[in-house]
């Protein structure tokens, strides 16, 4: 098929569609579900501006007023009616990124009734401005907004404007700043004094319906309303309609991708001519049938789950697509990944749009395949298919795994021999492999505040710290972070993980002690939890290599604490299984050799 070429869209076009209608009351908007098409007119509607779009980007200072919570809800605080002697409650918390969550109960004892989440706002946020829009999600009560302005301070008194919300519902509510009234101790104040937009020092929202009991309502943003945010009240479908049909329209139509309703999304548009520079074989295969699958996954790539505006973007070093992909950011550069952003902070009912030069590919290569690429891995590439663990993490098994790579160094830093002895003993080889692959996701941004992470079979832990500024796994340094691929992510580490063996203490004659019983029945329940959905989905190559770890794990690293009869059962099922061609066959000769071990250990469960 031939692509579309560039669409040359006006500036006056833009113009007319991103006008605000006027309006003297508050206005709602219900958020419409995103079917695909609804997806695609939305990264299609960027398109319309990049005719006009600057050679180069000169994003937004950071405002001072947080009300858009893409980097958390500082600067909010509660309100509550205890300072007049009631007992209502009221807390704040991110319950997701981008999003406010004020909950509580409210009382009426005490002559109670109130609870309020506010922020101070620099004066002059709103000058100029018609009033504030908000999107939100509530619980069905009626809520205030409330506003207090510099030039109007008096006792328990603010602007006011009464809202509705509906249960489970996002909103955006335009609420105008000519609707307030001014009140003071819940009393209209007769003779007000006019709300100046110029003048606001602080937003808040308070529930005060007069009806005691809990409440939630969530908090997406607050923006000023005028020609700053007029591009909200613009219909998707309208404006791409409009702007008529681009590259990226055919390829998500092409895609059959759907995005979650009431989501909000940032989107990284590719112009026409960005796609143009793709080599027409690729271009090919994506709209292909056979290319859905990764058309869907290129289109994913470009989509965070969550509004960030340029100057939140610019001051991240990375971002997570819908893809499970991180991206880079380079804010002296101006680019996300390897896309130079043109324009940015289109704002359309459904999040913002930020419109680039180069389509941003995803890694589509499996960790075994890109380990098969690394020259500084090729060392662990061979451990791995010593041990049989190249379908584990191939593009069968689409994880996510974090794998902590050992340089070539670090394999040569072993003592004289080990590697050898490590490469002729599959079960050993394999336990130690394990205790360097983490069955989810992590970037090393994310591993200070996690702590620490569960190995492959559960047996140990991964301990992340940061040891003379540098980010460590376990005391191993991470040399290279964020190696992106299509079922997880590596990271390069300066030395081998050796997992540490069951105490000799822990020996015993036919009889496994508590500890020694309680790691066994751990690996093999995780073994068999993990396994089992594979084996259901047709993944059974990738369930028996779950299977053929946690075995070869526990006869290698707790085979001072078996019992002959149970470490001879999985040495017998490691040497059939791995002599069976099919793998439904090979999954069932590790599982029932893991059953008859765990029954006779008297650790059999009810599953």
């Amino acid at each position: 098929m031939s692509l579309p070429s560039t669409a040359d869209a006006s500036l006056a076009l833009l113009q007319r569609t991103n006008a605000w209608p006027s309006t003297t009351s508050i206005r709602r908007v219900v958020g419409r579900p995103w079917t695909q098409a609804a997806a695609a007119l939305l990264l299609v509607a960027s398109q319309s501006v990049v005719a006009q779009a600057p050679a180069a980007l000169t994003p937004r200072a950071t405002p001072a007023a947080n009300l858009e919570f893409a980097t958390g809800i500082k600067g909010w605080r509660t309100v509550l009616d205890g300072v007049m002697g009631g007992l209502s409650t009221g807390k704040i918390a991110q319950s997701e990124p981008g999003i406010l969550k004020f909950t509580g109960e409210l009382s009426l004892d005490n002559n109670g009734g109130f609870s309020q989440t506010q922020t101070s706002v620099p004066v002059g946020t709103f000058a100029d401005q018609k009033g504030v829009v908000v999107r939100l999600r509530g619980d069905g009560r009626r809520y205030q907004f409330d506003v207090r302005c510099s030039n109007v301070r008096m006792m328990a008194g603010s602007f006011q404007l009464q809202f509705d919300t509906k249960p489970d519902t996002w909103l955006v509510l335009e609420l105008p700043f000519q609707d307030f009234k001014l009140y003071s101790f819940g009393q209209l104040v007769r003779n007000p004094a006019k709300l100046r937009p110029e003048n606001v020092e602080s937003v808040g929202i308070t529930l005060a319906d007069k009806k005691a009991g809990s409440f939630a309502i969530e908090i997406d943003y607050i923006r000023p309303l005028g020609a700053a945010t007029s591009a909200k009240s613009a219909d998707l479908a309208t404006v791409a309609e409009q702007a008529g049909l681009t590259t990226l329209l055919t390829l998500a139509k092409a895609s059959g991708l759907e995005l979650a309703p009431g989501q909000r999304y940032t989107l990284f548009a590719p112009t026409n001519a960005a796609f143009a520079q793709l080599p027409a074989e690729k271009v090919k295969f994506l709209t292909s049938p056979e290319g859905k699958t990764t058309l869907q996954q290129v289109l994913k790539h470009h989509v965070l789950a969550m509004t960030l505006d340029s100057a939140s973007l610019l001051a991240r070093r990375r971002v997570q697509a819908l893809s499970g992909q991180s991206i880079a950011v380079d804010a002296d550069a101006l680019t996300v990944g390897a896309a130079k952003i043109l324009a940015a902070d289109v704002a359309f009912d459904g999040g913002l749009v930020h419109v680039v030069d180069a389509v941003i590919l995803p890694e589509l290569r499996s960790i075994t395949e890109l380990l098969s690429t690394q020259v500084n891995l090729s060392t662990l590439r061979t451990a791995v298919e010593a041990a049989g663990l190249g379908a584990q993490l191939s593009a069968e098994n689409p994880g996510p795994w974090t794998v902590l790579a050992p340089s070539n160094e670090a394999f040569a830093a072993l003592p004289p021999g080990a590697l050898q002895k490590l490469l002729e003993n599959r079960d050993q080889l394999q336990a130690v492999l394990a205790a360097h692959v983490i069955p989810s996701a992590i970037r090393r941004q994310e591993m200070l505040a996690q702590g620490s992470a569960r190995t492959l079979m559960g047996q140990s832990s991964v301990n992340f710290a940061l040891t003379k500024g540098a980010v460590t796994a376990s005391g191993a340094q991470i040399l290279t972070a964020d190696i992106e691929a299509a079922n997880g992510v590596v990271h390069i580490i300066d030395r081998v993980l050796l997992p540490e063996p069951v105490s000799q203490s822990a020996k015993a004659a036919e009889t496994v002690p508590v500890p020694a019983d309680a790691a066994i029945l751990a690996v093999f329940d995780l073994a068999i939890e993990r396994g089992v959905p594979l084996f259901n989905s047709g993944e059974r190559a990738a369930c028996a290599a779950i299977y053929e770890v946690a075995i070869g794990s526990v006869t290698t690293v707790g085979e001072m604490a078996l019992p002959a009869s149970a470490l001879a059962t999985l040495k017998t099922a490691l040497r059939d299984g791995r002599q069976q061609q099919d793998p439904t066959e090979r999954a069932w000769t590790f599982r029932l050799a893991m059953d008859k071990v765990r029954q006779a250990l008297g650790l059999e469960q009810q599953r």
